[in-house]
């Protein structure tokens, strides 16, 4: 079996987490409710549903919390992905590709969504399969996702998972696995449980030839 990484898409491929936190802000503000950001960007990495699950420290209400979560996915705007699509993102998929390792993506996303941003920037061809929202039971931080590549893998592990956000980096290393965090600066997002720390997707390929071009935190055994 050939190797693999797998790429979390949201905050790691695209920036769409800065966006929806845009517009979830203003929904609410809409709504009557002011959340801090701070408090949002904590919830970052969940899918949609399990986001307004946790606003019930804000909203008692469990109907209005349903109310609101149906009211948003009818309203929310779909970003133009060519737009927000990190730097060197393409440049770094399309190495990892030629140097015949297998890339797999595990979203919080669902799979229409993966499918569009994978079609739209031109990544869908390098991309071995992708695991969404509906294809596991709990979202992350629930190691499943992982968990379920894994199973698909017949047990081998990837050399690395590149994530962004706390419940990713939670899910992936309970999982078992190496975790590379990508830190785009957008958000400060505790990231302290990964195995080491990038700015630029280019650092993913040093890191796969051997180099130190990278903030080595912690100690990996194959990275």
């Amino acid at each position: 079996m050939k190797p693999y990484i797998i790429f979390d898409m949201d905050g790691v491929i695209i920036d769409s987490e800065s966006w929806y936190m845009d517009q979830l802000k203003e929904f609410l503000h809409s709504q009557g409710y002011d959340i801090p950001k701070s408090h949002l960007i904590e919830m970052m990495g969940l899918d949609a549903k399990d986001t307004f699950k946790k606003l019930e420290k804000y909203i008692v209400n469990q109907d209005k919390i349903q109310y609101l979560f149906e009211k948003y996915l009818s309203q929310i705007q779909i970003p133009n992905y060519q737009q927000i699509i990190f730097p060197h993102v393409q440049e770094c998929i399309e190495n990892i590709f030629q140097k015949d390792i297998d890339i797999i993506i595990a979203s919080s996303s669902p799979r229409e969504i993966i499918e569009k941003v994978l079609i739209e920037l031109n990544l869908y061809a390098y991309i071995s399969y992708f695991v969404g929202r509906e294809d596991v039971q709990y979202s992350k931080p629930n190691p499943e996702i992982y968990l379920s590549i894994l199973k698909h893998q017949n047990g081998e592990k990837p050399l690395f998972v590149v994530e962004d956000s706390t419940y990713g980096i939670q899910a992936a290393k309970q999982a078992g696995l190496k975790v590379v965090a990508y830190y785009s600066g957008k958000f400060q997002n505790d990231q302290s449980e990964s195995d080491l720390i990038i700015t630029n997707h280019l650092q993913i390929i040093d890191i796969i030839m051997g180099g130190k071009n990278h903030d080595k935190r912690r100690t990996c055994a194959y990275i």
